[in-house]
């Protein structure tokens, strides 16, 4: 039985929304562990979930998860842009530069 398009769309950014919350949250609760920070933790789980999509489909199709340019520009990459730039030291910076 074959997915609509729409139907496709909701289950990949459900996925994507599900894996994103268990790297956050398993990610905090090893935050103590020397070895296991978060992105240890975000690479330890996308390598688990490409394996299972890997071997549910056979190999035959594993797009899944595409990336797309203009959701990455318009909705991910400002926040991220924001974070760096609200835990940035401004008084450092501007010393280093000066």
């Amino acid at each position: 039985m074959a997915l609509e398009p729409d139907q496709a769309s909701v289950d990949s950014i459900t996925l994507f929304v599900a894996l994103l919350s268990s790297c956050i949250v398993i990610g905090h609760l090893l935050e103590k562990n020397r070895w296991f920070n978060e992105s240890i933790t975000a690479l330890a789980i996308g390598l688990c979930t490409g394996i299972i999509i890997l071997f549910t489909t056979e190999g035959r199709s594993s797009h899944i998860l595409v990336f797309d340019e203009e959701l990455f520009f318009i909705y991910l990459l400002p926040p991220i842009i924001f974070n760096a730039g609200e835990v940035s030291d401004l008084c450092q910076t501007i010393k280093s530069n000066y």
